[in-house]
């Protein structure tokens, strides 16, 4: 399995919507990410049926669950993984795992640690 950047930016595109919609320029200058990177990402996000548009003046994009409600599984799955795995089942298990781990946990952990 290869974790790359694009999981860590699909989180982060998660995390700031949380509360409010927002406009993914305004995401990628929180972020420090650039604006085609985010574009791309909420698409991929938006296809997930993990956030959706929202038209008009206070439009952009909003979650479509709760941060409890998203788990690291879902980005995984919206992401994507490549894995060149022979089938023993590693791989399998640690996807089954991470269906288990909502966004908001991890939240919850790193406020802890910091």
């Amino acid at each position: 399995m290869i974790i790359s950047s694009r999981h860590d930016v699909a989180l982060a595109f998660l995390i700031h919507l949380a509360g409010e919609n927002k406009s993914v320029a305004k995401i990628a200058h929180n972020t420090g990410s650039s604006l085609s990177n985010m574009e791309h990402t909420a698409t991929v996000l938006r296809h997930a049926g993990l956030i959706t548009s929202i038209r008009g003046k206070t439009g952009g994009y909003a979650l479509t669950r709760s941060l409890e409600q998203i788990t690291v599984g879902d980005i995984f799955d919206a992401v994507g993984t490549e894995t060149k795995r022979r089938g023993y089942g590693l791989f399998d298990e640690i996807h089954r795992r991470l269906k288990d781990v909502a966004v908001s946990d991890l939240l919850a952990r790193r406020s802890c640690t910091k």
